[in-house]
C-alpha cells in the first residue's frame, strides 16, 4: 500500500472521521491523516498484538493506539522527554492504574534492543526524514517483525526534488523531504532486505497541505510486509 495526502479536503474528512469515532486528535492537524491511514494497517490485529512505535516522540501515536484497545505497546526514541512521561503519569492517575500504559525504550530505531521476530506491527510516523539511515532502519524493522507482520511508515514527501539547506534542523537532526526517486530507492532496498516487493504505483501529488520552514509539501504512507514463514509441508517446488 502506498498513499499520499492530496489536499486539505481529504485531511478534513480524516479529522471528521476520527472525531466521530471519538479518537484523540494529533496536535499537528496534518498528522491526523497519518493516524487515519494507520487504522487500515491495524485491521485484523488482536488487542494483545505487539505493536512498536519507532520514533515515538511525545507518545501521541501510542495514546491513539491505546484508545483503540491495544494493550501491548512499545515506544522507542533517541530521547524520552518529559511530555511523554507526563502523559504516562496522567493516564495512570486518571485510570487509577499502577502499571504503565505502554513500555518505553531509549535507543536507535536503526539498531534497537527489541527482540527478534517479536513484533506484530511496527510503525514510524514522520521520523525517517530526520537523519535516519534508511537501509539500517529497514533491516532492523525486518529483524524485529514476526513472519507475516507489517511495517507502516509515513514521511514528508513531494514528487519532485526539494532541496533543503543543511542549516535547517529538526529535533537537532537533519531534515529532508523525500521525492519520488528516493521513495523508489527505499522500496527497492526494502525488497532486497526481504520485504515483499511493492507493486503499487506511487500516487501523484495534487496539493501541498503541509508547510514548514517555508517549504510546501505533503505526506506519504507505505505499508510493507515481511513474508510469512513457510510451513514444514511447503517444498521448494521440486
Amino acid at each position: 500500500m502506498i498513499s499520499v495526502l492530496q489536499d486539505w479536503r481529504e485531511l478534513g474528512e480524516c479529522i471528521e472521521t476520527l472525531q466521530r469515532d471519538r479518537l484523540p486528535l494529533h496536535t499537528t492537524p496534518q498528522k491526523n491523516w497519518d493516524h487515519f491511514i494507520l487504522r487500515r494497517a491495524l485491521a485484523g490485529l488482536e488487542p494483545s498484538a505487539s505493536i512498536a512505535d519507532l520514533g515515538c516522540g511525545h507518545g501521541l501515536t501510542l495514546e491513539f493506539l491505546r484508545r483503540q484497545g491495544f494493550e501491548n505497546l512499545l515506544g522507542i526514541d533517541l530521547s524520552i522527554g518529559w511530555r511523554l512521561r507526563a502523559r504516562e503519569a496522567l493516564t495512570m492517575y486518571r485510570e487509577r492504574r499502577f502499571t504503565r500504559p505502554y513500555r518505553i525504550l531509549r535507543g536507535s530505531i536503526s539498531e534497537s534492543s527489541i527482540a527478534e521476530s517479536s513484533i506484530s506491527l511496527a510503525l514510524s510516523i514522520s521520523t525517517i526524514e530526520h537523519g535516519v539511515d534508511i537501509d539500517r532502519f529497514l533491516a532492523d524493522s525486518f529483524r524485529i517483525l514476526k513472519p507475516g507482520a507489517r511495517l507502516f511508515v509515513t514521511t514528508d514527501y513531494w514528487g519532485d526534488k526539494i532541496e533543503v539547506p543543511d542549516s535547517i534542523r529538526a529535533f537537532g537532526m537533519p531534515w529532508r523531504i523525500f521525492d519520488r526517486e528516493q521513495i523508489g530507492r527505499l522500496l527497492d532496498s526494502a525488497a532486497r532486505i526481504g520485504f515483499e516487493p511493492n507493486e503499487d504505483p506511487i500516487p501523484d501529488c495534487s496539493g501541498a497541505p503541509v508547510v514548514w520552514q517555508g517549504f510546501a509539501y505533503t505526506f506519504i504512507a507505505l505499508l510493507l510486509r515481511k513474508p510469512p514463514s513457510r510451513s514444514p509441508h511447503q517444498g521448494n517446488g521440486r
